[in-house]
């Protein structure tokens, strides 16, 4: 999860500001975005009020199910009407979209598996080693992945061994802590793993390096904005998605009209 500055009113109005901006860019008339987009969730399935993500107290990344079902209404809506396609994480194709979940959370597999994989709609889910083999049972158990992975349409990507901060680590410790996420995971799916997602979106060009030498070659990262077949593939940006996103604002962070907000992130 990437971490939000300001306490619940502060990101009230800055959400409220954003809203407005792309409501703006909306109606002045301008060529279509095109490109890949990638959604980053996090956990789906919870009461009104209630959390699960880590350090979410804003409740912004733990949403319900019925708020997330009416977000894949409008994304299924909106990628009909404009010939967007539903591809999986990667894709270099121009005019798609990719769902992904980050932490590995058990809703993936009791929630959020059920509704898309309903709908046919494939997705990712990023998965941190370590609390997989940890015994919290909000986090997804290896059995519960390997169950997961076997489902239609999903792809598991490694999430760091024990969710730390990529750029606070040494160059042994990157090391070390890329490979085991990779190794661990790979022990338990039997088959490789090569797709990740950087813990609180921290990358720079030293763990992108690291990321390349331990075997990733598409990575995830907190980035806003979309991606081009010239992309980097291992900086993928991706687009936050939120619990009080509206049906227009899930169709305005789709069709390109935040993607000023790159510049904040």
């Amino acid at each position: 999860m990437r971490s939000l500055i300001g306490d619940r009113n502060v990101f009230a109005t800055k959400r409220r500001v954003a809203g407005v901006v792309g409501e703006v860019f909306r109606l002045v008339p301008h060529p279509q975005a095109h490109g890949h987009r990638t959604l980053m969730y996090h956990s789906v399935g919870l009461e009104e009020n209630s959390t699960t993500v880590d350090g979410d107290t804003l409740s912004i990344y733990s949403m319900t199910l019925t708020q997330f079902s009416a977000q894949i209404d409008a994304i299924q809506a909106l990628c009909t009407s404009k010939g967007i396609s539903i591809d999986v994480f990667g894709s270099a194709k121009n005019d798609s979209l990719s769902i992904t979940f980050d932490d590995g959370y058990t809703d993936a597999l009791t929630v959020i598996a059920p509704l898309l994989c309903a709908r046919q709609i494939p997705f990712h889910v990023f998965v941190s080693s370590a609390r997989m083999n940890g015994h919290d049972r909000k986090y997804l158990s290896p059995a519960q992945v390997v169950e997961l992975s076997n489902m239609p349409g999903v792809t598991i990507g490694a999430h760091g061994a024990t969710h730390r901060s990529l750029t606070s680590l040494s160059t042994s410790e990157l090391a070390a802590e890329l490979q085991a996420s990779k190794v661990d995971l790979e022990a338990v799916l039997q088959k490789p793993v090569t797709t990740m997602s950087y813990p609180y979106g921290h990358v720079d060009e030293s763990v992108r390096t690291a990321a390349h030498d331990a075997g990733f070659t598409f990575a995830a990262t907190s980035k806003w904005g979309f991606n081009e077949a010239s992309s980097d593939p291992l900086l993928q940006r991706r687009i936050d998605m939120w619990s009080g996103d509206t049906k227009r604002t899930v169709q305005n962070k789709i069709l390109g009209h935040w993607n000023w907000f790159g510049l904040l992130t």
